[in-house]
């Protein structure tokens, strides 16, 4: 009697989690949409990546910048004087200088002299229409520019996505990894770095068994990086995104691929995009979410 016991316990477990996450096509429809919304405006915010224009990995010792084709930190043509400042790397610090003519803010208050800070802590810069700040990929450093009349911003139309189909919302249960466990993740420049995973997704498509490896993200959500066969042809060759809810205790949470959407750089060639580990490479044709962006034409 114990086995049937243990299996009638596990099929009412099961029901009970597919009931918990039910939903009509109508109300699936509508949270999808106002995702897509959601996701659409924070492209397009000040900070989104849509207004990306630029990123200058430093070298040691000081760069001019401004719009001069001259300089190696160039501005966009007309964004900005010809010589705005220069910038000052060496022993982790950063020093910017503006030019005397140039008005720059730093965090909203006028530049008046030159400013110092460890590259890991960097203000954020503002002129005109433009904002930067510093980041750091491993042992590189960079300045990321904003520009509020990008070229892809002002040219955007939207995302191409698949039809909303409720079947690619799908119940998931997490395996959690038997120790605390951090996986390989590699970006676009080639570099590696770990980020802690909580375990693995297991699902099923059509009868068959799938898992995606499921990392840590804030705000108790987990991120997915997957890729599929759609990649090869109509979806963006680098893979995809997913962020969803932390199952918690009873380890089953939505799994939405019609949520699966590009990566930043989908729309920039300014990004530092991390790539699907070999284990999130799915052996099947994800047909939902948004598909590949293309590019508008200068």
């Amino acid at each position: 009697m114990k086995p049937i016991g243990i299996l009638l316990f596990t099929g009412l477990f099961l029901i009970a989690c597919s009931n918990e996450h039910a939903i009509t096509e109508q109300e699936h429809l509508a949270e999808v949409e106002a995702w897509h919304e959601h996701r659409i405006n924070s492209l397009s915010a000040e900070r989104g990546w849509l207004r990306l224009a630029g990123l200058f990995w430093l070298e040691h010792g000081e760069t001019p910048f401004g719009s001069s084709a001259e300089h190696m930190i160039r501005f966009p043509e007309g964004s900005i004087a010809a010589f705005a400042g220069t910038i000052l790397y060496e022993n982790e610090l950063i020093t910017v200088t503006p030019a005397s003519d140039v008005e720059i803010f730093v965090d909203g208050l006028l530049l008046s002299e030159p400013i110092t800070f460890h590259k890991t802590e960097s203000p954020e810069f503002t002129q005109g229409r433009l904002a930067w700040s510093f980041l750091t990929r491993d042992e590189l450093t960079g300045l990321r520019l904003y520009d509020q009349e990008s070229y892809v911003f002002t040219n955007f139309q939207g995302i191409e996505r698949f039809p909303v189909d409720l079947s690619w919302r799908i119940v998931a249960t997490l395996r959690p990894h038997a120790q605390p466990t951090e996986i390989p993740i590699v970006n676009i420049l080639g570099q590696t770095g770990y980020v802690p995973s909580p375990g693995m997704l297991e699902f099923t498509i059509e009868d068959k068994n799938f898992q995606l490896i499921a990392l840590e993200a804030a705000n108790n959500r987990l991120f997915i990086i997957l890729g599929d066969e759609t990649n090869r042809d109509l979806t963006y060759q680098g893979g995809r995104y997913m962020y969803i809810d932390n199952p918690g205790p009873n380890r089953s949470v939505v799994l939405d691929f019609n949520k699966a959407y590009n990566p930043p750089c989908a729309f920039s060639e300014y990004t530092t995009c991390q790539l699907p580990p070999p284990e999130n490479r799915l052996a099947l044709r994800v047909e939902a979410g948004e598909k590949r962006y293309v590019q508008p034409t200068k």
